[in-house]
C-alpha cells in the first residue's frame, strides 16, 4: 500500500531588531509542478541520503553555496519530520553567520513506504555574490586594521571599533545583512553581530551570535573567548553615535561618549539591561580582571595591554579615579582647586544622583567659581563619568 504524507514546514527569520524570530506553522500543500521543459523550477541540487547524518552534512554543504532549492531522497520508511528539522538546526548550528542570512525556508515532505522524499526551498537576506563582496571588503580591512604580534585582545578591540566607525544604525529598521552595512553604512543589530562575526572568526577568534531582548525589542550582539573565557560584545550598542566630542581630550571625550559601554561583559553586568533565554556560553570573568592578570603573567605584554585598558576605559575603575559619595567627591574636587587645576575627571559610582550630588560636593570643597559639568554613562553598573570645568 503506498502512503503519501504532504507537509509544509514555514520558518520567518525575524525583523524586530535584527534578530531571528521564528514562527513556525504547517499546512497541507500539493505538491510543487516541475517543469522540465523550461526548468523554472528545476532542483538546484539532489541527492539520495541513508541516514540523517548525511543528510545534515547535504543540507550543510546547500547552505554554504546559498542554494535556493534542494531534493533529497531518505531511503527507508522510517525518517521522521523531526529528524529532518533537526538536520536543518544541526546544519546552521556551527555557522552562525548562514544561520542568520536565512530569511526563511519551507518544505515539503512525501512519504512511502519506501523512501521519504523532501523538496526544502530556502530564501536567503544575503546572495552569494553579496557574502562574496562581504568577505573581500573584510579581508581587506583585516589586512589594514591587524598588525603583526598583536594578541587576541587587540584583535578584538580592532575589529570592533573598525565596526563601530564604519557603520551606523539603521533607524528605519529594513537591513539586516553585513553587505547593507558595508555598502549602505547602515544596518540594525543583525547586521553588525554578523559583521562581527565575520571578522572574528576570519581573526580566528572564536564567537557566535547571541540573540535575545532590550527595552526596545529583539536584539543580537556577539560573544567572544578570548584566553579559555567569554564575554559579551554589544557593537550596536556601543555605537552610541559619538556625537561631537569636540576637539576630544577631556579624557579621551570621555572615552569617545563612553564607545565601550558593552565591551566584553559578564552575564551578570550585560543582564542589567539584556535578557535571554537559548543557552549561551557562561560569561562570568570581569574583563577588567583578566586583563589585569594578563598583565600579570605575560610580562613582555604589560605595558601594551596597560594601553589597551586606557583605550576601552577600564581604567576608570582605578580607585584614584573613582568617587563613591559626596565627600570623597569634594575632597577630589579640593585638590584639584588646591594644585591649581581648573578641570577634573572622574567616574561617580552614585549615577542616579549626580546632578546635586556634584553641587554639594562643590559646596563642601570650598570652591566659589563658576563651573560647567558633563555626565556619560559608565558600563552597566549605573555609575557615570563626570568632566567638571571650572569657567570662573
Amino acid at each position: 500500500m503506498r502512503v503519501t504524507r504532504v507537509v509544509l514546514l514555514a520558518v520567518i527569520a525575524g525583523v524586530l531588531g535584527g534578530s531571528q524570530l521564528f514562527n513556525y506553522w504547517k499546512q497541507k500543500v500539493r505538491p510543487i509542478a516541475v517543469d522540465a521543459a523550461s526548468g523554472t523550477e528545476a532542483l538546484a541540487a539532489s541527492a539520495e541520503v541513508k541516514n540523517e547524518k548525511s543528510l545534515t552534512e547535504f543540507i550543510k554543504q546547500q547552505l554554504q553555496t546559498h542554494t535556493e532549492r534542494v531534493s533529497v531522497a531518505m531511503l527507508g520508511a522510517d525518517h521522521s519530520e523531526a529528524a529532518l528539522k533537526q538536520a536543518l538546526a544541526d546544519a546552521t548550528a556551527t555557522d552562525d553567520y548562514i544561520a542568520y542570512i536565512i530569511d526563511s525556508y519551507y518544505y515539503t515532505i512525501r512519504e512511502t513506504s519506501l523512501r521519504t522524499d523532501v523538496d526544502l526551498r530556502i530564501r536567503y537576506r544575503e546572495s552569494a555574490e553579496q557574502t562574496a563582496e562581504v568577505n573581500r571588503i573584510t579581508d581587506r580591512a583585516l589586512r589594514n586594521i591587524m598588525k603583526d604580534g598583536m594578541n587576541d585582545h587587540e584583535k578584538v578591540k580592532a575589529i570592533h571599533d573598525w565596526v563601530v566607525d564604519r557603520v551606523e544604525y539603521d533607524h528605519s529598521l529594513q537591513k539586516y545583512t553585513a553587505y547593507e552595512a558595508l555598502t549602505t553604512g547602515k544596518a540594525v543589530c543583525q547586521g553588525y553581530a554578523l559583521l562581527m562575526y565575520n571578522m572574528l572568526t576570519k581573526a580566528g577568534i572564536d564567537n557566535v551570535i547571541a540573540a535575545g531582548t532590550v527595552n526596545t525589542g529583539e536584539h543580537a550582539w556577539n560573544m567572544v573567548k578570548l584566553d579559555g573565557q567569554w564575554y559579551h560584545i554589544d557593537a550596536t550598542w556601543d555605537d552610541a553615535a559619538i556625537t561631537s566630542t569636540s576637539g576630544v581630550d577631556a579624557a579621551q571625550g570621555a572615552i569617545l561618549r563612553s564607545q565601550y559601554r558593552y565591551y566584553l561583559l559578564t552575564d551578570e553586568q550585560l543582564r542589567k539591561d539584556h535578557q535571554w533565554t537559548k543557552s549561551y556560553p557562561k560569561a562570568v570573568t570581569v574583563y577588567a580582571d583578566a586583563l589585569r592578570k594578563r598583565m600579570q603573567t605575560v610580562p613582555r605584554e604589560a605595558e601594551r595591554m596597560a594601553k589597551l585598558e586606557s583605550a576601552v576605559g577600564l581604567d576608570w575603575l582605578k580607585p584614584e579615579r573613582t568617587a563613591s559619595s559626596v565627600t570623597s567627591l569634594a575632597n577630589k574636587l579640593a585638590d584639584m582647586s588646591e594644585r591649581g587645576k581648573r578641570e577634573l575627571q572622574v567616574r561617580y559610582t552614585r549615577g542616579d544622583s549626580w546632578n546635586e550630588d556634584i553641587r554639594a560636593a562643590v559646596r563642601q570643597a570650598g570652591i566659589r567659581d563658576g563651573y560647567q559639568v558633563r555626565s556619560t554613562p559608565y558600563g552597566t553598573d549605573g555609575s557615570v563619568l563626570l568632566e567638571l570645568k571650572l569657567t570662573a
